[in-house]
């Protein structure tokens, strides 16, 4: 039994015992792997925000569509040069959903069509040419 203890003892006092941790190196190298993960993912992530901001947008001014092709039922012609969301309110009772910094506009046309440009706080501009629904020129 007491073999056993001193070999036992001497196992664990060994000069070759191994140290838990991380060395600088693998440290190192762990960093660099994760640079280059973040350097494909985030250029990804952030188009994946700008196409949702995109697409919150792009819904907004579809909706103004809705408003625009009654009064152009009941005028003849679309509401244009509307410099905010309170004149496009006051002109054909259009408002968003929620205010959350968007500006809108609709530019000013013949009253045959019109185009309705919206910039968001971060610098996203969407114009959109209606009734063609496409992009300004």
């Amino acid at each position: 039994m007491e073999h056993l203890q001193a070999y036992s003892h001497q196992q664990f006092s060994s000069p070759k015992q191994r140290q838990n941790g991380m060395t600088l190196i693998e440290l190192l190298v762990a960093v660099v792997i994760l640079g280059v993960v973040l350097s494909f993912a985030l250029p990804a992530y952030q188009g994946y925000v700008e196409t949702s901001q995109e697409g919150v947008v792009r819904g907004n001014i579809d909706n103004i569509e809705i408003f625009q092709e009654d009064v152009f039922l009941r005028t003849g012609a679309y509401a244009n040069d509307l410099a905010d969301i309170d004149a496009i309110d006051a002109a054909i009772g259009w408002e968003p959903r929620n205010n959350d910094g968007i500006t809108y506009s609709i530019d000013p046309s013949d009253g045959t069509f019109y185009e309705v440009t919206a910039v968001h706080p971060d610098g996203l501009t969407v114009c959109v040419r209606y009734p063609d629904r496409i992009a300004c020129p």
